[in-house]
């Protein structure tokens, strides 16, 4: 009995001694796993002409410099991306082959300007405190990780044009939750005494999240300095969604990555994040006249679209000339956004192309974090260009904004949303563009004529989207002639529109 106990001791002693370490090294492989990940150089490397440019991105590349006159783009990247950019016959020069040692604490002293996550929430929350007559702050959503997503509304104007501001989508640029920040001080401490700041909030409505992506600014300051993304724990222990491509207009892979450990990672599915969900929710409530995301860097005013080239948005003069109005104030160089290269699933595709808000992301300083004596400059003036905009908001309007838009406008932007967006509303919203294009409903063809002139505006990818709605009302069309119905000259000449239109879809 005894020996029979003895066994059995020294049998799991055995197996303690086997699985023990095993466990160990699961913990380990999934922790160093991460760390990988997260290791990253700074590397040039060159190219032939923007289709080199595009190429990279659409590998998952973060490309936060790109300089199409001198042939090169910066990124930050894994020594395994390098690889792979490198096979396929790339040059490049490794810039700093540690990309975190630019924000360590070997820096001590050129890092004080910048705010913790605790302290952006401390000035927030006294910023209600000590102004409560203009000032209402708002959870609008939690993080992965359960932190607040704060937005503070100054104006409190309902009914009145409204503007959003916000900051820090990705990590590790800090800079781009100063500037909203900086924002909110110089409006409560000139309100009292200066005309224009007065006017401006006494006929606003300003929202205000100068942190959209709390979990990634804390790892980023705390742990891992070069970290981009979110903090979702991925299906494939990988870290992070890039919440600036997890937007759904024009959600997809340009510009993106399906791979979880690629730093532009989109998610499972457009608005998978709660961070961005949460960005949408506000953006659906309070329709935005204007919006501006700060990121760093690069010295750009951005406007829509991105994901394509040959993206062109119906209000791409008026985008350009605020843009040009913005760059003005703070130096920078006003561009559309797919000039840099193609992307697909941000903010400001999604703001401008389903919200109908004039939307702007503008890069901050020439680095991620600049330095503290650079600071107060960058706020400066980038406080100017959000004033600029929110007082440009009251004067001028998107195309497609809800407020303005026509009956057919709303229901082609929605009809082309839910579709791309495969949301379930795609089917209801077809019928009832389809509805008022009916010649039943549409007996003398104003509706007809406003669809066709929208159609003939839109790039190629929105036309493909609406191709089924242009072959049922071609068919409609078509049956009316067969049924003797109306002016049998007029509907040939709007079948043949509507040919037309097709064909150009068919033709690619």
């Amino acid at each position: 009995m005894k020996l029979r106990v003895l066994f059995l001791f020294l049998g799991v002693v055995f197996l303690a001694a086997v699985l023990m370490p095993q466990a160990s090294f699961a913990v380990e492989t999934a922790d160093s796993k991460a760390s990988k990940e997260e290791a990253a150089q700074i590397v040039k490397i060159f190219v032939k002409d923007k289709f080199d440019v595009a190429k990279l991105a659409n590998m998952g590349l973060d490309l936060p410099e790109v300089k199409h006159k001198n042939k090169y783009v910066i990124s930050v990247i894994s020594e395994t991306e390098l690889k792979k950019v490198a096979s396929l016959g790339y040059k490049y020069k490794v810039i700093n082959p540690d990309a975190d040692s630019v924000l360590r604490a070997t820096r001590a002293g050129t890092l004080s300007k910048y705010h913790s996550f605790d302290q952006i929430e401390k000035i927030l929350k006294d910023a209600e405190a000590n102004n409560p007559a203009v000032c209402k702050l708002h959870v609008i959503g939690k993080s992965f990780e359960g932190r607040p997503i704060y937005a503070l509304n100054i104006g409190l104007q309902a009914g009145k044009p409204a503007v959003l501001i916000m900051g820090l989508t990705h990590a590790r640029e800090w800079i781009s939750a100063e500037v909203p920040t900086a924002l909110i001080e110089e409006i409560l401490q000139k309100y009292p005494s200066d005309k224009a700041i007065k006017e401006l909030v006494d006929n606003r409505s300003i929202w205000i999240v100068p942190v959209v992506n709390p979990d990634g600014l804390v790892h980023s300051q705390t742990k891992s300095k070069m970290w981009r993304k979110n903090r979702r724990l991925n299906s494939d222990k990988s870290y992070g969604v890039d919440l600036n491509r997890n937007y759904g207009y024009q959600w997809g892979t340009v510009g993106a990555s399906t791979y979880p450990g690629a730093d532009t990672y989109h998610g499972v599915k457009a608005f998978s994040e709660p961070c961005s969900a949460a960005i949408k929710e506000l953006a659906e409530r309070e329709k935005f006249r204007a919006s501006v995301s700060f990121h760093s860097y690069s010295e750009l005013v951005l406007y829509p679209f991105g994901y394509a080239y040959e993206a062109i948005a119906k209000d791409d003069q008026l985008l350009a000339e605020l843009a040009k109005g913005m760059a003005k104030l703070n130096g920078y160089t006003a561009e559309k956004s797919s000039d840099l290269y193609p992307a697909m699933g941000d903010s400001d595709d999604w703001m401008y192309g389903a919200m109908g808000a004039l939307a702007f992301t503008i890069e901050l300083g020439s680095q991620f974090v600049p330095n503290d004596n650079e600071v107060d400059k960058i706020n400066a003036d980038n406080v100017k260009s959000c004033l600029f905009i929110i007082e440009k908001a009251g004067t001028v309007h998107a195309s497609n904004h809800p407020d303005f838009a026509s009956k057919v406008q709303r229901a082609i932007s929605s009809f082309v949303y839910y579709d791309v967006t495969r949301d379930v509303r795609a089917a209801t919203s077809k019928t009832e563009l389809i509805n008022l294009l009916n010649p039943v409903n549409d007996s003398e063809g104003k509706a007809f004529d406003e669809f066709i002139a929208e159609v003939e505006k839109t790039d190629l990818n929105s036309k493909k989207v609406l191709a089924p709605v242009l072959k049922e009302v071609k068919d409609m069309y078509t049956q009316n002639i067969i049924n003797k119905l109306g002016n049998t000259r007029q509907v040939i000449h709007d079948i043949e529109k509507l040919q037309n239109e097709l064909e150009k879809v068919e033709e690619k």
